[in-house]
């Protein structure tokens, strides 16, 4: 076996076995992201105004019943506001607050993920030529 084999060959198992653990890490990261408030609400705030110098949330309608169910649960609205440099504003509802901010987390838990991997395959590709002895014909 030659060295670039040995290389590729390491590479190879970390992307089969990173990639596959992706498929738990990406859910699982996005959803520890979305349940810590303080990351949530900067992450959202830069999503849907990144150009913004301050923002705030208005929370609303704590403990009211969502529907005219005795047997139906409680919830709450949310607005950003957004104030940009020229003094003006721009308010997000709450269906737009919660869909792009979970988006946000579950594609900065991607990233960080495919990152994770890219260097462990690029650790293995090197350990992998590291450790094969190329034949010698004597």
């Amino acid at each position: 076996m030659k060295r670039w084999q040995g290389s590729c060959l390491g590479a190879l198992i970390v992307l089969l076995l990173g990639g596959g653990s992706l498929l738990f890490f990406v859910p699982m990261g996005g959803a520890m992201l979305v349940s810590i408030p303080p990351v949530f609400d900067k992450l959202t705030a830069y999503v849907l105004c990144p150009d913004a110098v301050d923002y705030s949330y208005n929370d609303y309608n704590f403990g009211v019943p969502s529907s005219s169910s005795p047997s139906g649960g409680i919830g709450h609205y949310t607005e950003l506001t957004c104030l940009y440099t020229d003094g003006s504003q721009k308010t997000f509802p709450n269906e737009e607050v919660g869909l792009k901010g979970i988006g946000a987390a579950f594609t900065a838990s991607a990233i960080c993920g495919g990152a994770g991997v890219l260097f462990l395959m690029i650790v293995a590709a090197i350990i992998g030529g590291r450790l094969v002895k190329p034949k010698t014909n004597t």
